[in-house]
């Protein structure tokens, strides 16, 4: 047992060795020396632990029995620490532990001087390949100094290695890194020969740093070499592109875990070994915090079987879902948009891609599992779908509705269409003078029941042609039609109108020759001209004019017709309802000089159906005080024959 015992068995023998101990240490030459008398003092009584360690390592045992002695200058960072067993073992031993630091101290001065290379003894190929080696082969004689060994050192470096600099060998290493490489010096002379490898970043001749890759090996137990040596690959290229992709790395870690959506990485086995925070919330792990790495070492990894076997028995009904993406995991088979929805009524959308190493054609890079809380959509969609399905509904029956509106219209306007054919052919009669003289004022009881009875019984047609437009049971008669002629008909009857009413119609219109030829219904064309002529000299002043207008298309295909009148016109507010059923102008009732039959406001509505009957289309352009123009054109063709 060591202790403060141990300085009762034999004080005068203690003294006598710890004196000896001082001696040899004060004539030590080398640092295997100073390493050989330190594995000595480990061995007195009193004495702990003791050794040559870097000044960063961890500090253990009792402070007040500790003492750390630099070795070598403060930045290489080097200490002899010993511990010791008693405050009376540490008066007694700590003159020795200081001469043996100082011998050590002395050592590493020695050892960092540059000599010539020794020559190289034995077979020729050992020369060669140690000379031609791409390894920085350097050899460190603790006595005598350092030497470089093969050309690399040369080569890489810049420097001759026939003639060294003649600078300390540890002045070519980076400040930041000189602890570490005269910790792996030390260790060969204690004849330790470490089995990791260490980066040093050398300095060139040129004055930029390389970063090399260093190993040692010691020989200072063998009596034919008795060195260190030092063998160096330079991985400049390699670490910074080591430090670019960890870079990138890292990079795409903080993108992973800073996604909303849940990621995980399964490898071939289909095990878990990537997993960001949104994927434990999202699958309710209970972890809070997590590497975005998968670090094996990890003390207490997530329980990733338990959690999807949990995750799966809340799906309830839809746990069927399941398979499927099991299925496409074994079959290396992409499965996207699979909606799963919770008992808990939260939904999640999952994406499983299969991933392959590039540049390996074929290799299972594993399986990327992405995640989406889709919930909220659901919601939406749903609500959208039985939205659009009761809109379906109404729209049925607001479909219905309208068949049986035009039903009725039909079959209301065909009865009334009889008696008051009735009544126009007996107000007929009435008015002949075979039937008899009537008086003036018969005469105008007359007038006036034959007008509204013609009222009458053109808003019923107009409504029986309305209905069948709607309900797209018009059929048309197409037939090829001279539309100059056809116009010439239409003005002709309202001539006599115009006159009476002291306005000129004008007729513009190429000769019946030019122009293309029209397949169209006659009749409903000139029903829809006549409809727009008798509009236009109803509302134009005495005095005014109105002028039927017709061109052919561009390229000799189709026509267009314009009717343009010099009348009150049509207020700006009026004119997006113009083409509704039974709306008539706000200023109907202006005065244009002599009486107006109302309208019965299904004229431009039954124009327009029969225009875009044809694939044609109709247009107003008005301004109030000024006139009306009204634009149809025609295909050369129906696009349509029926509704």
């Amino acid at each position: 047992m060591r202790g403060e015992t141990d300085r009762l068995v034999d004080t005068g023998l203690i003294e006598g060795a710890v004196v000896d101990l001082v001696v040899r240490a004060a004539n030590a030459a080398t640092v295997v020396d100073a390493q050989r008398l330190v594995a000595e003092f480990r061995g007195f009584s009193g004495v702990r632990s003791a050794g040559i360690v870097p000044a960063v390592a961890p500090v253990a045992g009792a402070l007040d029995l500790l003492e750390r002695l630099p070795v070598g200058p403060a930045q290489w960072g080097q200490e002899l620490r010993v511990e010791f067993s008693a405050a009376p073992a540490r008066a007694e031993l700590l003159a020795a532990a200081a001469e043996i630091a100082a011998a050590a101290d002395r050592g590493l001065a020695r050892a960092c001087r540059a000599i010539p290379p020794p020559p190289l003894h034995g077979a020729p190929l050992t020369w060669a390949i140690t000379t031609g080696s791409r390894s920085l082969i350097l050899s460190v004689d603790p006595e005598r100094g350092w030497s470089a060994l093969s050309d690399s050192f040369t080569a890489v470096l810049g420097y001759d290695r026939h003639r060294p600099p003649e600078f300390r060998l540890v002045d070519l290493v980076h400040p930041d890194d000189r602890p570490a490489a005269v910790a792996l010096f030390l260790a060969g002379c204690a004849g330790r020969s470490p089995e990791r490898a260490v980066d040093l970043r050398l300095c060139t001749a040129g004055g930029r740093w390389r970063t090399m890759e260093v190993v040692s090996r010691s020989f200072v137990d063998d009596a034919e070499v008795g060195t260190v040596v030092f063998f160096a690959v330079d991985v400049t290229g390699q670490r910074e592109s080591e430090r670019t992709a960890r870079i990138e790395q890292q990079r795409l870690a903080r993108l992973v875990e800073t996604m909303d959506d849940g990621l995980l990485m399964l490898d071939e086995q289909g095990r878990v070994c990537l997993a960001n925070r949104a994927a434990h919330k999202l699958l309710n792990t209970g972890v809070l915090e997590v590497s975005p790495e998968h670090d094996p070492d990890d003390p207490a990894p997530a329980d990733w079987a338990g959690i999807i076997e949990r995750t799966i028995a809340r799906l309830g009904p839809e746990a069927f879902r399941v398979e499927r993406l099991r299925t496409g995991f074994r079959t290396r088979r992409a499965v996207v948009g699979e909606e799963l929805a919770f008992a808990d009524g939260r939904v999640l959308e999952l994406d499983l891609v299969p991933v392959t190493v590039p540049g390996r054609l074929g290799t299972d890079g594993g399986t990327l599992v992405h995640l989406r809380d889709v919930t909220a959509r659901v919601a939406v969609r749903r609500g959208l779908e039985e939205r659009s399905r009761g809109l379906e509904e109404r729209n049925q029956a607001l479909v219905e509705a309208a068949a049986l509106n035009n039903e009725f219209i039909a079959s209301v306007s065909h009865e009334l269409r009889g008696p008051l054919s009735s009544v126009v052919a007996f107000s007929h009669l009435l008015g002949d003078s075979t039937s008899g003289e009537l008086s003036e004022d018969q005469r105008t009881y007359l007038s006036v029941i034959d007008r509204n009875a013609n009222r009458l019984l053109r808003l019923i047609e107009d409504l029986l042609l309305l209905s069948r437009l709607e309900a797209r049971t018009l059929q048309l008669k197409p037939v090829p039609t001279r539309l100059p002629e056809l116009l010439g008909v239409a003005v002709t009857e309202r001539r006599p109108a115009a006159a009476a009413a002291g306005i000129e119609l004008v007729l513009d219109c190429p000769d019946g020759s030019d122009g293309p030829e029209l397949v169209c219904d006659d009749t409903r064309v000139h029903q829809v001209v006549d409809n727009l002529v008798s509009n236009a000299v109803k509302f134009t002043r005495s005095g005014g004019r109105v002028t039927v207008t017709a061109w052919p298309g561009p390229d000799g295909e189709g026509w267009s017709v314009a009717v343009a009148d010099s009348g009150v016109g049509i207020p700006a507010a009026d004119l997006p309802r113009l083409f509704s059923a039974f709306f008539r102008g706000s200023n109907v009732t202006a005065a244009v000089g002599r009486e107006v039959m109302p309208g019965t406001g299904l004229g431009l509505v039954v124009s327009r159906a029969i225009v875009e009957l044809h694939g044609g289309s109709i247009s107003v352009a008005s301004t109030e005080g000024v006139g009306t123009t009204v634009t149809l054109s025609l295909p050369t063709r129906p696009a349509r024959i029926g509704g």
